[in-house]
């Protein structure tokens, strides 16, 4: 072996060990906390993610003496954790001194962090790394959402987060926050934006790892490559609707049910869409996910929803959300004259963007 092929060899495995320190690098925590002695808490539990991708939750438990509690430790990245406080025994109270997040402690476990309990069970904060620092500056800013005029809607929540990942792109709350909009159907333009802000550091945690390829799908709905699959569904009285009678036009493929709160929160802007845009060569298909039917009707009256709704009140074994590969609603693909799918996933303002895109600049 050569001198030269010798110092190579050398140089690769010192690489190699630098890259297995890294990759096994814990960050340290010390949580001390203080709680009112005359409020007889006997335990303080913490539950944390255990993984770096964000979960199952582990739950350490501390004894709290003399109105003192502590936990230390390391974990893989820093993470959220809750801290709840627990009584020895149930009391009456005639107050509400301790009603919503009260006896609440909610933080990253990121460097030395004190926490103190008020009289009224509310949590205040010293010290902590940088990710509890940027925790903290959510909330701030979120605090400032919700008492805006606005209130907390799900476009405003979502740029709140995008503002956020722009002010703090080499931070794990970050990402933790961008969860909101990396679960279930991914709207490629809203994530793709905030993807490409992040810190190359951030794009390489195991939590962007695990949802990238979403996005890399997200990205083919909007190509118009993809043949959507067709079918044939029955409607309330039993007549087959289907989907290839809507070739010619644009139609928004939506599936929702009647129990679900977030597809019943969106079918106000479904609708308002819908009125827009009705004369101008768009239309809806409605598939429920539902497996009552009386129910599902009756959601279709009180949200006053003119088009077509079809079902095979199979639940989630739905023949349609199948084709379509729908794991959560609510979902829609829209799908244009054609029948190719030139965008899935569009809520909020994001479907008045699309259509305004592909149907207005075409029919004035």
């Amino acid at each position: 072996m050569t001198m030269k092929r010798y110092f190579a060899i050398l140089l690769a495995l010192s690489m190699l060990a630098s890259c297995k320190e890294k990759d096994i690098q814990k960050w340290d925590y010390s949580i001390s906390g203080q709680v009112p002695a005359d409020k007889n808490f006997e335990m303080a539990i913490m539950s944390y993610p255990s993984d770096e991708e964000g979960g199952p939750y582990d739950a350490d438990t501390t004894v709290v003496v003399d109105g003192k509690f502590s936990f230390e430790g390391n974990i893989a990245r820093p993470q959220l954790a809750e801290l709840n406080l627990i009584e020895k025994e149930e009391q009456e109270r005639e107050d509400n001194d301790f009603a919503g997040m009260a006896n609440v402690a909610l933080f990253y476990l990121d460097g030395t962090l004190n926490i103190t309990f008020n009289e009224k069970g509310m949590a205040s904060y010293e010290g902590g790394g940088e990710e509890q620092q940027a925790w903290l500056k959510w909330e701030e800013m979120s605090k400032s959402l919700a008492e805006s005029k606005g209130g907390v809607t799900l476009e405003a929540f979502q740029n709140l987060v995008g503002e956020f990942v722009d002010r703090y792109p080499d931070r794990y709350v970050s990402i933790d926050l961008m969860d909101i909009v990396t679960q279930g159907p991914i709207q490629y333009d809203l994530v793709a934006t905030m993807y490409d802000a992040l810190s190359e550091r951030m794009k390489n945690s195991a939590k962007v790892l695990a949802w990238k390829p979403a996005l890399d799908k997200a990205k083919t709905y909007l190509t118009g490559e993809l043949k959507a699959p067709v079918f044939t569904m029955n409607d309330p009285e039993g007549n087959p609707i289907a989907l290839e009678s809507y070739r010619g036009k644009y139609v928004l493929l939506d599936f929702w049910a009647s129990w679900c709160a977030p597809c019943r929160a969106e079918n106000p802007n479904v609708l308002a869409a819908y009125q827009n845009y009705e004369d101008s060569n768009f239309d809806i298909l409605a598939v429920s996910i539902d497996t009552d039917k009386e129910a599902w009707l009756k959601a279709v009256h009180e949200d006053q929803l003119p088009w077509k709704h079809i079902s095979d009140l199979k639940g989630s074994d739905n023949e349609a959300a199948k084709a379509y590969g729908v794991e959560a609603i609510p979902d829609n693909f829209l799908i244009n004259p054609e029948g190719f799918i030139v965008g899935r996933g569009l809520r909020g303002k994001a479907l008045h963007d699309k259509l305004n895109d592909l149907i207005s600049k075409k029919t004035k």
